[in-house]
C-alpha cells in the first residue's frame, strides 16, 4: 500500500512516531513497582560524540537491537542512535555475559550509526546480518555482515532503502529473511527477501494482509520456517492500529494462522528457548504496554505468564544460550517519545518466576 508522498523529514518523524506508541499508563515491573524507580548507577555515561564510547556502558538508544554473539560469550548489542538523532558515527557494539558490559572493538571498517535497520543472526553461518536503516544523508540500503571479530560490507542489489523491516533467520532455508518495511519514498513495502550470505532473492512480492511495520518476525525451528505476529497497520497518515493476526512463512509462502493469541499489539519482540520454544515477549495494545510472556506450539498460542517481564515496548531481547537465560534491555521509557530506559533484565525460563533486573545504569 502507498502512502502519500511526503519530504524525508515529516516521513520519519511520523515513523518515529508510530514506533514510539502505546503505554499511556505507567509501565511497571514484573513487580509492580515502577520501573524507573530503580537508583542510578553510578557509572559514568557513554560518550555522545562521533568515535567509540569511552565509558563502560552502552547507550540504549532508539531502535537499538540484541542479538545471539557469534563468538558464544554473551548477547550482542547494536547501538541505534540516543536519542532517535542519527548524527555522522559509527555503530557500536557491546557483548553483555550477565555482570558487565564490555564494548567491542570492531576494527576499522564499522557501519556508521543509524535507526530504524534491520538485524538478524544467521544461526547456519554464525554472523549477524544488518540490513537498511535511516542514515543522516538517506535511506540505508547497505548489507553488512559481523562475524564476532569483524564487519564485511557486501556489494549486492537487494530490498533497496528500508526502514524498520522485520527479519529473522529462516530454518527452511538456512538464510535470513527480510519482511517489509518503509522503503524511504513514502511507501510500506509487503515483500519479502532471502539473504544467503553473497545476494538477495525477492521470495514474494505480496505478503500478510493488511500491510503492516513493523512486524514481529521470529524462527520456528521445530516446524521450519517463520512466524509473524501484529504490528502497525497502515491506513493513512494518521496514527496506525494495531493488529493481531498470526502468519507463518514456508517455501510454499505466507499462510494466515486461526489461532487466537496475545491480542493487538505492537513494538513486541520474539525469541526461541531450546526448550520452551518460540517466545513472544511484551508490547503494547497502543493504549498500555504489557510484560507477557506468550508461547508458539503446534500452530497456537499459550500464555506461559503474566507480568514476567516489565511492561515495556520497542526493547532488545535475546537468548543467551551460554547461560540458559532471556535478556531484556531497554524500551520505551514515554509515549511519542524516543528515549528509553537504561536497564538490563533477565530471566531463567521459570513462567512462575519474574525476571530481574540485573543493571540500572540511569537515565538516557
Amino acid at each position: 500500500m502507498r502512502l502519500p508522498e511526503v519530504p524525508a523529514p515529516h516521513r520519519r518523524a511520523a515513523l518515529a512516531a508510530g514506533l514510539a506508541v502505546a503505554c499511556t499508563v505507567a509501565c511497571t515491573g514484573p513487580s509492580g513497582n515502577d520501573a524507573d524507580d530503580g537508583a542510578a548507577s553510578s557509572s559514568p555515561r557513554p560518550s555522545q560524540g562521533s568515535g567509540p564510547a569511552t565509558a563502560d556502558v552502552p547507550v540504549l538508544g532508539a531502535s537499538h537491537e540484541l542479538l545471539p554473539d557469534p563468538s558464544g560469550d554473551g548477547v550482542l548489542l547494536l547501538t541505534g542512535p540516543p536519542e532517535g538523532v542519527v548524527a555522522d558515527r559509527s555503530m557500536e557494539l557491546w557483548r553483555w555475559d550477565g555482570t558487565a558490559w564490555e564494548l567491542v572493538d570492531a576494527g576499522s571498517e564499522t557501519p556508521p550509526e543509524r535507526g530504524f535497520f534491520a538485524a538478524g543472526y544467521d544461526s547456519e553461518r554464525d554472523v549477524v546480518v544488518l540490513y537498511g536503516g535511516d542514515l543522516p544523508a538517506a535511506d540505508a540500503e547497505e548489507t553488512w555482515e559481523w562475524d564476532g571479530a569483524r564487519w564485511t560490507a557486501l556489494r549486492d542489489e537487494g530490498p533497496g532503502p528500508r526502514l524498520a523491516a522485520a527479519m529473522a533467520w529462516d530454518p527452511a532455508s538456512a538464510e535470513v529473511v527480510l519482511y517489509g518495511g518503509d522503503d524511504g519514498a513514502g511507501g510500506i513495502r509487503n515483500d519479502t527477501w532471502s539473504w544467503d550470505g553473497q545476494r538477495w532473492e525477492r521470495l514474494a512480492a505480496e505478503g500478510p494482509d493488511p500491510t503492516r511495520w513493523p512486524a514481529m518476525l521470529v524462527s520456528d525451528p521445530p516446524a521450519g520456517g517463520l512466524v509473524l505476529y501484529g504490528g502497525h497497520q497502515v491506513v493513512d497518515e494518521s496514527l496506525p492500529d494495531a493488529l493481531a493476526d498470526t502468519w507463518t512463512w514456508r517455501p510454499t509462502g505466507w499462510t494466515r494462522m486461526t489461532a487466537r493469541g496475545p491480542g493487538r499489539l505492537v513494538n513486541a519482540e520474539a525469541v526461541v528457548d531450546p526448550e520452551l520454544g518460540v517466545l513472544l515477549v511484551g508490547g503494547s495494545d497502543m493504549q498500555q504496554a504489557h510484560g507477557h510472556v506468550w508461547r508458539w506450539d503446534d500452530g497456537g498460542w499459550t500464555l506461559l505468564g503474566r507480568d514476567v517481564f516489565p511492561a515495556r515496548q520497542a526493547f532488545g531481547l535475546a537468548y543467551d544460550a551460554a547461560r540458559d537465560t532471556v535478556v531484556m534491555t531497554g524500551g520505551l521509557v514515554t509515549a511519542g517519545e524516543t528515549s528509553r530506559h537504561q536497564d538490563v533484565w533477565e530471566w531463567t525460563g521459570d513462567p512462575g518466576t519474574p525476571a530481574t533486573q540485573v543493571a540500572d545504569f540511569g537515565e538516557p
